[in-house]
């Protein structure tokens, strides 16, 4: 017996004590290791002004490590014709997206929920039953595509159903005893999700509900309610170009064919969250933080309601990381919008810096 236990005690009781100190060791490793991982997984002050690619704890980044990210079509040197908007069919199997940026988008969506609600989710009178069906159409969506990451609990007698979703291990409730059903959506999703329904006065769609955590440059508390027209008021020539063309395309929009088309803004921070314009800095960007905001929109047809449904993810990426093609791309777009259109998407704070690196990297090619 080693001889720094009283001589007096008997083995048992030197047993007893070894398992007490031992025990309160693991304890202490335990509340230090779920201090540390409290303190890894807490949104940042700052994570709505960072990029999150690199402001996210480093487990974070590859979690869950099967799923990949999302590839957008590349960059078009062609312009969007007047007529068609860009809008093209697509496969419903692909509405929604679940990739590797899912957990730092995640923390910043619970962030702006938690501290913006009203901010970032409206819902008016009257948008309720297209709500529940979003909501439906969601849960539905999500664990029939990618089943082991998310699952629904059955309703008990104490409990509503609710869904799981295994990447957090948070669980929602669901079905009509959700209080918040367009909230628990974007909880849920990558996308932005918004209900347009059609006006029967006038037959103009309004946006009556939505979920926008990540806009550009806008706000919602100011277009809730108002119809695409006025959402679109600030980009140029939208009425001219696109108002008598919209409302034939929803017109052909049914619960059985969906649309989507693409679009790109540029900013000068990797703020997801931006709804203001970004203003003249006071000195001009590095080419290192231009980066392109890239939004894939779509378009569906609740079949209850009739109500439309738009969805926008949102992608960042560094104009440094275009490949070749996707600057060439770039470059022709940026140079073949009107005064009008270079001032509404701020070529004014980025312009110089951002085509005079295209310049050099084209030539670079080209010799």
């Amino acid at each position: 017996m080693p001889d720094f236990f009283p001589a007096f005690m008997t083995a048992k009781e030197i047993f007893l004590v070894v398992f007490i100190t031992f025990g309160a060791i693991i304890l202490s490793k335990s509340s230090i290791l779920q201090q540390i991982i409290a303190n890894r997984l807490r949104p940042r002050d700052s994570i709505l002004g960072a990029n999150i690619l690199e402001s996210c704890p480093g487990p974070l980044k590859a979690f869950p490590p099967e799923l990949k990210s999302y590839q957008l079509p590349s960059l078009r040197t062609n312009p969007t014709s007047h007529s068609s908007m860009g809008l093209k069919r697509f496969d419903k199997s692909k509405w929604l997206t679940i990739d590797s940026n899912y957990m730092p988008e995640h923390l910043i969506r619970l962030e702006l929920l938690q501290n913006s609600l009203p901010t970032v989710v409206q819902c008016l009178p009257g948008s309720e039953p297209a709500c529940y069906e979003l909501l439906d159409h969601v849960t539905s969506f999500l664990t029939s595509q990618f089943p082991r990451h998310f699952s629904i609990v059955p309703s008990t007698y104490t409990s509503p159903p609710s869904i799981r979703n295994h990447i957090t291990n948070e669980t929602h409730i669901i079905g009509r005893q959700c209080s918040n059903p367009l909230e628990t959506c974007a909880r849920l999703t990558m996308e932005d999700l918004s209900i347009l329904i059609e006006d029967p006065e006038s037959g103009e769609h309004r946006l009556m509900a939505s979920a926008t955590l990540f806009p550009a440059g806008w706000k919602l508390q100011e277009r809730i309610g108002t119809t695409m027209a006025a959402v679109h008021g600030p980009v140029p020539r939208w009425k001219e170009n696109f108002s008598g063309h919209i409302n034939l395309y929803f017109a052909h929009i049914t619960a059985k064919s969906s649309m989507e088309r693409q679009s790109f803004f540029v900013q000068t921070t990797a703020k997801l969250f931006q709804d203001e314009p970004e203003g003249a800095p006071s000195t001009p960007p590095k080419i290192e933080d231009i980066y392109v905001r890239r939004e894939r929109q779509t378009f569906m047809r609740l079949s209850k309601s009739s109500a439309l449904v738009f969805t926008v993810r949102t992608f960042m990426q560094k104009l440094v990381h275009l490949d070749i093609e996707e600057v060439r791309a770039f470059e022709q777009q940026v140079r073949g919008w009107d005064k009008e259109m270079a001032a509404y998407k701020g070529v004014g704070v980025w312009g110089d810096v951002a085509l005079n690196w295209c310049d050099e990297m084209l030539h670079r090619d080209s010799s």
